[in-house]
């Protein structure tokens, strides 16, 4: 197991976001223990950032070394400088995401690599909220990626190599028929067909044709991909329970549904629909209509998992 150094310490001056909400959602107990979590920085040549609710940090790397672009990274993962200020104002009233910002205002989105956005994407592709989230959590676990990061031993994910070189492992890990398209996903990487550096600078339209290149790789997960790599929200991830849900609520059929979405949302569409899940508790569609219909539009269930409190089941 590598032994990371530390590298860089500093406080982040985190403003109006909530660090224990931002570091909490869709989130493992073993990379949030709900005062300390740990940010991948770069999951290939590991570097990881140990960060506490109240914002001071260390960052780790495996030579000691790291430049001061790694706190602007770990910066960016967090959403710290992003400004959701019109997220905000387009949303305080809406029937359906109104409550949730008012209560959960400090949230911000926690991003991560592209490499690894795909895999969540794939994970989830026809599964329920715990049904993917399992699957990754087993994947993680059965790869077995260690670093120690101080005293504590951290779970990376895998690489796309170690995937490659052992595919077996996903089988065991309960994807499915996902397994393949989680192969085709790392073969892309493992064969540098993909460069996350480069997609930066293009539109979320043309990230989202490149992502569908790869077989299994459809609109939704390629889109969530964008989300979660790039903080490109102008694309949203709708899926059939998100479409019923805007359906219901704006009152617009489930064919233009979307449409619907991307005009009242904008350039904020993908953070939006994020933001549902994470309001709904991700509940199946049956009883997030029933929460809807009842007004409970903030999360609510501590007894099962959600997006919010995830970490205390899959540690």
């Amino acid at each position: 197991m590598d032994k990371l150094k530390p590298c860089i310490h500093g406080k982040i001056d985190t403003g109006e976001v909530d660090l224990y909400l931002t570091l909490a959602v869709y989130n493992f107990g073993f990379w949030f223990n709900g005062v300390r979590g740990f940010v991948i920085l770069d999951d290939m040549d590991p570097v990881v950032a140990e960060v506490s609710t109240s914002g001071d940090y260390t960052i780790y790397s495996l030579s000691g070394n790291c430049s001061s672009e790694y706190i602007n990274r770990l910066e960016w993962s967090l959403g710290i400088q992003e400004d959701l200020t019109m997220f905000y104002k387009l949303g305080m009233d809406d029937p359906l995401l109104g409550e949730f910002i008012r209560k959960y205002y400090g949230w911000r989105l926690r991003s991560t690599s592209l490499w690894w956005a795909l895999i969540i994407g794939v994970c989830q592709q026809n599964a329920s909220f715990i049904q993917g989230w399992r699957m990754l959590y087993n994947i993680i676990r059965l790869y077995n990626r260690k670093v120690l990061v101080g005293k504590a031993e951290v779970l990376l994910p895998p690489t796309p190599y170690d995937i490659v070189s052992n595919k077996a492992l996903l089988i065991n890990a309960g994807t499915g028929y996902r397994a393949n398209t989680i192969y085709n996903v790392a073969k892309t990487f493992a064969n540098k067909e993909l460069d996350q550096d480069v997609l930066v600078k293009s539109s979320s339209i043309d990230i989202e044709e490149e992502l569908k290149r790869i077989k299994g790789i459809g609109s939704y997960t390629a889109r969530l991909s964008i989300v979660l790599a790039f903080r490109k929200y102008d694309l949203p991830p709708i899926d059939r329970w998100l479409r019923k849900i805007i359906s219901l609520v704006y009152k617009v059929s489930l064919k233009d549904s979307e449409k619907m979405w991307m005009r009242k949302w904008g350039k904020w569409s993908g953070l939006a629909a994020l933001a549902t899940t994470i309001a709904l508790d991700a509940k199946p569609l049956s009883k997030a209509i029933e929460r809807i219909k009842n007004r409970q539009l903030a999360p609510i269930d501590e007894n099962k998992p959600t997006p919010l409190n995830l970490w205390k089941f899959l540690k």
